[in-house]
């Protein structure tokens, strides 16, 4: 009855998987597989209600609380950027930087953009920094596939080092109690290899793109952005801020945010009088918690079934265990290999089919977290946050751009499915060797 079960289980996993790839509702979609696995698990005898009902449809979504409070935090940080006209600037002065260099320019703002989300976060601070930057790309010259893909890759490869993403992906692979810890030394500095190799990738896809397009002068550049009073630029640093105190000097990620909010704050003159001050804090902390909302519910749905799909791990383990490579090279080379996967949320990516695909490694005992975290994080910032159609930012930017999705995947492939073999290879030599 048990092995039934168990391919019960995987048949289902397979459905879900073609479920995601076709484009269908996931904050849905996980609560029904969170539903189907417990009642399959009921019938395989592995669980109970007073399981299901306390450890999984309750405890899963409260367990996340930490998590989901880290990325309130990171989204309110990237709206701060913003209102206070910091991004803005920065922006500006690369721009000014890049004089009539249309490709050197560009490869300016994608560093900035970068910069920006090692620790902003959240579709809203994706759109604004968007509509500023993207209307700046296209009057260098830069055809809309090209910016639509560098810009989408920009901002995935900030979130090597991002904490909100970091602790999101952490929370979302927990084992039980068991966290991996990803604001580590170890992962730091893992983030700042990963994030030379993405940035590299988009700078090579620039300037091979630019040379094959016509080119204006970066003066009309100007139009992409407003008259508004550039901040100072010790204020400009800001963005730096948190990851740097994090790592210079172990601050957690909620104080090293405040004190950068603050910093912001002090060094754009919005500290000159109490009701100033909250009423930024007050519309920041609203918009950026508005723009997490939707991740948020997505989220707390996939504690659900990941809790479910944990408590089957023994109707699992018997089938699966014995075709999983015990080699860990062969495993983090199979994943590089796969990378294209973690597209339309597929097998390898957390954000989506994914999650049944780590609670069945997980659930083997094969594999510590420890391995686990770098294996599935990098298709999941290398090519779901950074190409895949269906992330909301790159959704909109498709969209905004009047893209089609075929030729924005054109663009992004050839550089970004060898880069996710690359960064398994790396992550390979200093995780598992």
């Amino acid at each position: 009855m048990q092995t039934a079960v168990g391919v019960l289980l995987l048949i289902t996993f397979f459905a879900f998987i073609y479920y995601a790839a076709k484009g269908g509702n996931l904050l849905l979609g996980l609560f029904s597989m969170a539903v189907i696995w417990s009642a399959l698990g009921v019938i395989g005898g592995v669980l109970d209600w007073e399981t299901i009902n306390k450890t999984i449809f309750q405890a899963g979504p409260e367990s996340f609380g930490p998590t989901a409070v880290n990325i309130i935090f990171g989204s309110w940080f990237g709206r701060i950027l913003l209102e206070t006209g910091i991004a803005r600037t920065i922006i500006r002065k690369a721009v000014e930087l890049g004089g009539d260099k249309p490709a050197f320019t560009c490869v300016l703002l994608c560093v900035v953009v970068t910069g920006i989300f090692t620790t902003a976060y959240g579709a809203g601070a994706v759109v604004a920094i968007g509509v500023i930057v993207f209307p700046i790309m296209l009057s260098l010259g830069i055809s809309k596939s090209l910016a639509t893909a560098s810009y989408a890759m920009s901002v995935g490869c900030g979130l090597y080092l991002n904490s909100s993403l970091l602790t999101q992906a952490a929370g979302t692979m927990a084992l039980g109690e068991e966290k991996y810890n990803p604001l580590s030394p170890e992962w730091y500095r893992f983030a700042g290899i990963a994030l030379a190799i993405h940035l590299i990738f988009v700078i090579i896809m620039v300037v091979l793109g630019v040379r094959k397009e016509q080119k204006v002068h970066a003066w009309a550049a100007a139009a992409g952005t407003s008259s508004s009073e550039n901040v100072s630029m010790i204020a400009c640093i800001t963005p730096l801020l948190p990851v740097f105190f994090a790592i210079a000097f172990g601050f957690s990620s909620i104080v090293a945010i405040i004190v950068a909010v603050i910093w912001a704050l002090f060094f754009t003159k919005n500290l000159k009088n109490w009701d100033g001050i909250a009423k930024i804090v007050e519309k920041t902390f609203y918009d950026g918690v508005s723009d997490v909302g939707l991740t948020l519910g997505f989220l707390l749905f996939l504690q659900m079934f990941i809790k479910a799909a944990g408590s089957c791990k023994d109707l699992l383990a018997p089938i699966v265990s014995p075709i999983l490579p015990s080699n860990l090279f062969l495993l983090f080379l199979v994943f590089g290999l796969l990378g294209f996967l973690a597209l339309f949320r597929g097998p390898t990516t957390i954000w989506g089919a994914g999650t049944a695909t780590f609670a069945i490694l997980a659930g083997t005992g094969l594999y510590p977290l420890s391995i686990l975290y770098p294996l599935f994080y990098i298709p999941c910032c290398t090519i779901t946050t950074s190409i895949c159609p269906t992330q909301s930012w790159n959704m909109w930017a498709i969209g905004y751009n009047k893209v089609s999705v075929k030729d924005f995947l054109r663009q992004v492939l050839p550089y970004a499915l060898p880069l996710c073999l690359i960064l398994e290879m790396v992550a390979y030599a200093m995780f598992a060797m």
